[in-house]
């Protein structure tokens, strides 16, 4: 296998024109020059044997750069392009809301509790050391492949996938590592690409592609250019909003739900683009036969399996801009972008956890069918419509409105819902019926029914105990 890097773009070249991208596309390659690297970074000094030749002054890196343009007319799903560009351009504040960043979203974070546990210490600890979501342009999305899916100081990225809007084009630009020799040269071509960018947007790059990314360039002794930047996992707002969407459409990619409406489904990146998007990809390659494809290249030489994982990842770039844009239209323009009940009610729980009590009572009322929805509240899953009553009852109790949580309340009780849920509500309705509304014998009446459902020993004795002090008020009246 030659290790030229002149000949191995000659090569890639030649797969690219064999296998044509999609019109409205354009390919390059070639190999990574002087001009890639940052001025005020050191080339590494490599050991040269003294048996062996002297080492040129400009020796070739065996890192090839490929370049594929996606002109903004271009289809991708439901929408062009030039639709993804536009929102993210309007919507990018909003990537703070679903990030649950209180100081990027301009909220006052809720006050905690004055003693804590242990797990709570962590989590504040995480959340000190965790860069703010982005808030302002231009954005770069990045995905890696790997020679191992567990991470770890042995796994490297072969291949580092970064997207990025520029003019009238979405431009993917993918380093390939023909060898590990010139790994030092690809993180200091991609540290110069990313002092361009204001912002970091990727999937499950939190816990996977950062952390490993930085660990090379540890590995170095190099600054890793993402250690400040702000961060955008798209992976943890996926599956708030899309992990509930059940099976309300067929898909040929039957593993990302299992056929019940309001179970968990699948939240993987290629999952969602079927789902959400719209697009289905033909003959892609299983993300656990990409580091086997690498190894034979470094056997073989042979290139021809590795088109697919290029592929692979461009396509994981496209859609995961095209994913963040959908999700930032939904958090910006409010509950009549959000297109369905489980969206909806994620929305309003991203808005709860916020402190955000009056966009979240939107948002769950639209999520039950009320408040002007486009769908009809029977049509709504029950399980679903059972989650949001109850999320808005307690959002109005908590503001004090507890006329308006009663009703809730009582949807909740027309619901078939399980039996914790029903007797929360009864509950709530004697107090309502005791304090608020002065109806004894209403809430005599709901006291009643929630003892004779009652399976717990000690939640009966509660209900008794309820019974017995509204029985002797009714008679005292």
């Amino acid at each position: 296998m030659s290790t030229d890097p002149n000949r191995l773009s000659s090569r890639l070249r030649e797969l690219l024109r064999s296998t044509p991208a999609p019109a409205g596309a354009a390919d390059r390659a070639r190999p990574l020059h002087a001009g890639d690297l940052p001025a005020d970074q050191p080339r590494e000094l490599r050991y040269v044997a003294d048996d062996g030749p002297p080492a040129p002054d400009h020796a070739d890196t065996g890192c090839v750069i490929m370049e594929r343009d996606y002109a903004l007319h271009m289809a991708h799903g439901r929408h062009n392009v030039a639709h993804y560009a536009d929102v993210l351009t309007r919507c990018l504040p909003a990537l703070a809301i679903l990030a649950g960043d209180f100081q990027a979203a301009g909220v006052t974070a809720p006050a905690r509790a004055g003693r804590l546990e242990w797990d709570m210490r962590g989590r504040l600890a995480e959340d000190r050391r965790r860069t703010g979501a982005p808030t302002e342009g231009p954005l770069l999305f990045f995905d890696l492949e790997t020679t191992g899916l567990s991470g770890g100081a042995g796994t490297l990225a072969f291949l580092v996938g970064c997207g990025y809007f520029e003019g009238d084009t979405f431009r993917t630009r993918q380093y390939f590592l023909a060898g590990y020799e010139a790994e030092h040269e690809l993180l200091l071509a991609l540290a110069g690409l990313a002092r361009q960018f204001r912002g970091l947007v990727t999937f499950n790059g939190r816990t996977f592609d950062v952390p490993l990314i930085e660990t090379r360039y540890l590995f170095h002794r190099l600054e890793s250019p993402f250690g400040g930047m702000p961060h955008f996992d798209m992976l943890h707002p996926a599956r708030k909003l899309w992990r509930r969407r059940g099976a309300a459409s067929a898909s040929h990619r039957d593993r990302w739900s299992d056929g019940r409406p309001g179970d968990a489904a699948s939240c993987a990146l290629g999952a969602l683009e079927e789902a959400i998007l719209g697009v289905q990809r033909l003959d892609d390659v299983p993300g656990f036969e990409i580091p086997s494809r690498y190894f034979s290249y470094l056997r073989t030489g042979a290139l021809e399996p590795l088109q697919g994982v290029f592929e692979h990842n461009r396509l994981d770039l496209l859609s995961l801009a095209a994913l963040t844009a959908v999700a930032a239209q939904m958090a910006d323009e409010g509950p009549t972008a959000v297109p369905s009940p489980h969206e909806a009610l994620a929305m309003g729980q991203i808005h709860e956890r916020l402190g955000q009590h009056a966009q979240a009572d939107s948002y769950f009322a639209r999520a039950a069918g009320l408040a002007g929805a486009p769908w009809d509240a029977p049509s709504v899953d029950p399980d679903i419509r059972a989650d949001a009553l109850r999320r808005l009852a307690v959002q109005r109790r908590r503001q004090r409105r507890h006329h308006e949580a009663a009703e809730a309340w009582r949807r909740l009780l027309d619901n078939d819902v399980p039996l914790a849920a029903t007797q929360e509500a009864r509950r709530a309705l004697a107090i309502y019926y005791e304090h608020c509304a002065r109806d004894l014998a209403a809430a005599r009446e709901i006291t009643e029914r929630g003892l004779a459902a009652e399976q717990a020993p000690l939640e009966a004795e509660a209900w008794r105990h309820r019974l017995a002090r509204l029985t002797r008020r009714l008679a005292r009246t």
